[in-house]
């Protein structure tokens, strides 16, 4: 076993950093044990990808397999991922077409029997394999886990909890509740991974999981607990905020893909509505006085 101490500037979300943990000098591979196959899709990741891969040498279980995807950084994270490259069982370094592209080329390396993958600007919390490992021991026939976890700022402050919620199509329809899966907290059988499509959808940008999520829920529930599993970062620059504008037109179309007909009419009224809004706000500004008088004046290019 290798002593790797936590960071002493930065301790890792949810960890304690009072004493060294011991990891494997590298990960196994035994046939015996059940396998987490863990896809690290990774771009310009190089502030925040050790503490995703420190999260996963700490889990206290050695039969992992690691594969990152990157796709062609030009910071920190070729460093980094050679410095935790004996824990890494395959990496992908080339351009791709996105996240979503990145995660399917991830998967159709994993040979493991329960998938999940990993944000490279997310984490893992403590006993969270040990958890899964737990859950589907429990219930022999379960084919996803579904813990909760929390939503942390860039620099590890505490945000939001995320409860673990069933995989039900109710789940799935209270998404603009406020009320989602936590990605960084689901866990699958390869079984179930290869039944939903062995792949999530490249022409989705943000709800890539959701889609899936929707994809799981017609064939299983999935195995809920309270259990805090994993962190997601929110900050200006993630891409959820960057790209969020993109959110009503996929949510959209996943909608009429699983026939959530009701939905996706109340998000078309909604969306109707405010632009209909921003459409009055504009014409009131375009009759002040300050603005009429500036485009007399060609002072305000008219667009």
């Amino acid at each position: 076993m290798a002593e790797v101490p936590l960071p002493e500037t930065r301790p890792l979300y949810g960890w304690s950093g009072a004493a060294a943990i011991s990891v494997p000098d590298r990960f196994r591979s035994d046939p015996d044990r059940p396998l987490f196959s863990i896809v690290i899709p990774t771009l310009n990741q190089g502030a925040y990808i050790e503490d995703t891969l420190l999260s996963i040498l700490w889990q206290g279980y050695d039969n992992v397999e690691i594969i990152v995807v990157d796709g062609g950084s030009t910071d920190d994270t070729p460093a980094v991922l050679e410095r935790y490259r004996p824990w890494i069982s395959v990496l992908i370094s080339e351009p791709d077409r996105g996240q979503s592209d990145a995660i399917n080329k991830g998967f159709r390396r994993a040979s493991g029997s329960i998938l999940a993958w990993l944000n490279s600007d997310d984490v893992y919390l403590p006993g969270a394999f040990h958890t899964v490992l737990a859950c589907f021991a429990a219930k022999p026939g379960g084919r996803w886990v579904i813990g909760s976890g929390d939503i942390i700022s860039a620099d590890q402050q505490f945000l939001r909890h995320v409860p673990g919620r069933e995989g039900s199509e109710d789940t799935m329809l209270a998404i603009e509740n406020g009320c989602f899966l936590l990605q960084q907290s689901c866990f699958w059988s390869a079984s179930l991974w290869q039944e939903a499509g062995g792949q999530v959808d490249e022409s989705l940008s943000l709800l890539m999981d959701y889609d899936l999520w929707w994809r799981f829920s017609q064939r299983c529930s999935g195995i809920v607990t309270q259990e805090k599993l994993g962190a997601m970062r929110y900050y200006p620059t993630v891409k959820t905020r960057r790209q969020g504008e993109r959110f009503p037109a996929e949510l959209a179309t996943i909608y009429a893909r699983y026939g959530a007909s009701a939905s996706l009419d109340r998000l078309v009224q909604r969306l109707l509505a405010e632009k209909s809004a921003l459409g009055e706000r504009l014409s009131a500004l375009e009759r002040q006085l300050p603005v009429r008088l500036l485009r007399r004046l060609r002072l305000l290019p008219r667009p």
